[in-house]
């Protein structure tokens, strides 16, 4: 389907995985591999977004997700989840991190929409969200708080309540990037 989005939005937001323009990338669609396209990811409705080559066709298409078994854009690798085997994850696309052979960190980012009146005009503010699941030992885990991941890994307890305290700001100013390095921190301890 076209993809179309005519959002009036607050201070330069988006709907899109970090910015609002297409960037090189790779996609796995139906068991085949595509190299060199323009894609976006729209983190709001969960949809990625194909520019065609053609520079004089503005149409800009919206993927079947089922079809998507994967996608690239710069160095992040997003995979679609949509078998999880748990409902209580959101599913669809998440970006993925392989830690070691046996683990994965897998980053869910969504946005939320919110109506507001400004200057008596309607636009949209988008708050961006995060899912957090580890596969670990074959089975997936939410690991949206320190007591899930402490649960998780409670030989290093002392070690994971350090890296909170070391890295507070961090954690408030890019969620994602703190729980990737809080990951990549814990699987390479030797304990």
């Amino acid at each position: 389907t076209a993809h179309l989005n005519f959002d009036n939005t607050i201070n330069n937001q988006n709907r899109y995985y970090v910015i609002d323009d297409f960037k090189a990338g790779s996609i796995g669609y139906n068991n085949q591999n595509y190299f060199d396209l323009f894609l976006k990811y729209d983190i709001f409705n969960d949809e990625v977004v194909l520019r065609p080559y053609d520079e004089t066709n503005t149409t800009k298409l919206n993927l079947i997700k089922d079809n998507v078994s994967y996608f690239k854009i710069a160095n992040e690798k997003f995979v679609n989840l949509k078998n999880i085997p748990t409902p209580s994850f959101k599913g669809g696309y998440y970006e993925e991190v392989v830690l070691n052979n046996s683990t994965t960190l897998y980053l869910k980012y969504y946005k939320e929409k919110q109506n507001t009146l400004k200057e008596r005009i309607s636009v949209i503010e988008y708050i961006l969200k995060y899912e957090f699941v580890l596969y670990k030992e074959n089975k997936f885990y939410l690991i949206n708080s320190k007591s899930e991941i402490i649960k998780l890994y409670p030989e290093k307890k002392k070690n994971i309540n350090d890296f909170y305290f070391m890295n507070r700001s961090l954690r408030k100013d890019d969620p994602s990037m703190f729980m990737k390095n809080l990951m990549k921190y814990i699987n390479n301890l030797n304990i």
